[in-house]
């Protein structure tokens, strides 16, 4: 399979908002809220998040889709770490596949990504959040996360407690994630 990975613009912002919605409702089910995941896939939401996004090209966040084949299954978001205990760091914010692209590879082609916009944007260190009981955790432990802290969220009326991993030195990572 050949991918392509496309950075964020006004005529793909749709699709990114599609991928997004979509892998939530994939990724979180038993976990948000059923009626929320089915609500933010609704049309009138997806055109709401899709002129959001729009309105956004110009922030400090850098985002991404990915496309395998011709279709997009993926989105990855990066910018500097909303965690008040880690101001120094980049976050990798998102990094979402749609289940038919999940354990192919493409989560590490995108992680490879993550580091090296946030290498480009003078970041050394990295975070990430993760709900506690999303199957990712693994994933970012697997590639060299190191649990540091917990995040309450309030997502769709809920009390959401996400995981929280750090990433010293990502210049060495990004060597090491090929390897891992």
């Amino acid at each position: 399979m050949s991918y392509n990975i496309e950075k964020l613009n006004i005529n793909n912002a749709k699709d990114y908002a599609r991928v997004n919605a979509l892998a939530w409702y994939q990724s979180y089910q038993g976990i948000v809220n059923g009626d929320f995941l089915i609500q933010i896939n609704k049309e009138e939401e997806i055109q709401q998040a899709t002129k959001r996004l729009i309105e956004g090209l110009r922030d400090d966040s850098r985002r991404f889709l990915l496309k395998v084949d011709h279709d997009y299954v993926g989105i990855l978001r990066v910018r500097k770490s909303k965690y008040d205990k880690y101001p120094h760091c980049g976050e990798l914010g998102a990094l979402y596949l749609l289940d038919n692209a999940k354990k192919k590879g493409y989560g590490k082609i995108l992680f490879h990504k993550a580091i090296e916009e946030l290498i480009d944007m003078g970041y050394h260190d990295m975070v990430i959040g993760c709900l506690i009981d999303n199957p990712t955790n693994t994933f970012y432990q697997h590639m060299g996360g190191q649990l540091v802290d917990t995040n309450v969220l309030h997502i769709a009326e809920q009390t959401l407690t996400e995981n929280v991993y750090y990433y010293e030195n990502i210049l060495s990572l990004k060597n090491k994630v090929d390897h891992i």
